[in-house]
């Protein structure tokens, strides 16, 4: 048999091919769910780095197709912080995100039921809300003891801190989210032990930030304080006489040799839960060097030094009955260690 000719398409009338894609157009848009979100996410404005931080106001439209009708539509909500962070431990941004998702029902005349779901978000990216700030900066260094009295001028002190993001929930800003005024790990200003005019309050400062561009910092404060009078000379450094005080106090004995396994002794203080003792070696240029700090809570504390130096020490009472410091030291001398 000849084969059957095929049908060729021909073209609609300009008319009904308008009629056909409005129809198209129309079956697409029916029986959805929408949302419109308020405010409007504008980077530095309501939101910073794809996270609101504002709280936002969702509010939805259900329309049901030809034949249909609504049977449930999700009512107005606000979304406050935290909204989209799926876990606040997540190292990376992925890992902090979660889709939020809203869904709409629809019947049929024939009973039949179907539903819409919709994703907010933005033209950006998704929903996501963070509006309060990271949680403190953790300062490690100088430690509690060495900020309760006051640091010797040219004590070598290091910077040591820590930003926790845990409990954020955008989690640490992608570029400086741990910045301090002094970079971890860096000798912090102690000033100089022959110029009066370096000493006196210095502070430490650091800023956490998170991607969403919130702020907290941290601040400590330490008191430079020299306790004696500044050499002028290396040659000097071995006739100077420090400034001394209560040195009756102490043992042992002012300006004592002793040998290099010393104990340190000092009169009690009544009331005392612990002592500060800190130890400095005079080194050949009038500064002082840091080599002990420790909180015995007797009157008395073991050492090992270096043979053939001078060291200078002073104890400072912690008082149970007002949780501080007492203001004045127990006592300040110095001493010679043989060899």
């Amino acid at each position: 048999m000849p084969p059957v000719p095929k049908c060729l398409p021909r073209a609609l009338p300009p008319v009904l091919a308008a009629a056909a894609l409005l129809a198209t157009a129309s079956a697409a848009s029916a029986g959805q769910l929408s949302v419109a979100l308020q405010p409007e996410y504008v980077e530095g404005l309501t939101g910073a780095n794809g996270w609101f931080t504002v709280a936002v106001t969702a509010t939805y439209t259900c329309t049901p197709a030809d034949g249909e009708v609504t049977v449930t539509c999700p009512p107005q909500e606000v979304f406050r912080d935290g909204t989209g962070a799926a876990s606040a431990s997540g190292a990376s941004d992925a890992n902090r995100t979660r889709s939020v998702t809203r869904t709409a029902t629809f019947a049929r005349r024939t009973g039949r039921t179907r539903t819409d779901t919709v994703a907010l978000g933005y033209a950006g990216g998704p929903l996501r809300v963070d509006t309060q700030p990271p949680p403190a900066p953790v300062i490690t260094g100088p430690s509690a003891g060495v900020l309760a009295a006051a640091v010797l001028p040219g004590t070598s002190l290091r910077a040591a801190y820590e930003c926790p993001f845990d409990d954020d929930a955008s989690g640490p800003a992608p570029l400086n989210a741990c910045v301090g005024s002094t970079a971890a790990g860096g000798e912090l200003d102690t000033g100089n032990a022959g110029d009066r005019a370096t000493w006196g309050a210095r502070s430490l400062t650091v800023t956490a930030k998170d991607a969403a561009g919130h702020e907290t910092s941290t601040i400590v404060t330490y008191r430079i304080a020299g306790a004696y009078a500044p050499s002028q000379s290396a040659s000097a450094e071995t006739t100077r006489v420090p400034g001394l005080r209560n040195t009756a106090a102490m043992r042992p004995k002012v300006g004592a040799l002793v040998g290099r396994g010393t104990v340190l002794r000092w009169t009690a203080t009544r009331g005392a839960a612990l002592y500060n003792v800190q130890v400095f070696r005079i080194t050949a240029s009038g500064g002082y060097t840091k080599v002990a700090s420790a909180f015995p809570r007797r009157n008395r504390l073991t050492l090992r030094l270096a043979a053939g130096r001078r060291y200078v020490w002073r104890v400072w009472p912690y008082m149970a009955r007002t949780a501080a410091y007492r203001r004045t030291p127990v006592g300040v001398s110095w001493f010679r260690t043989r060899g």
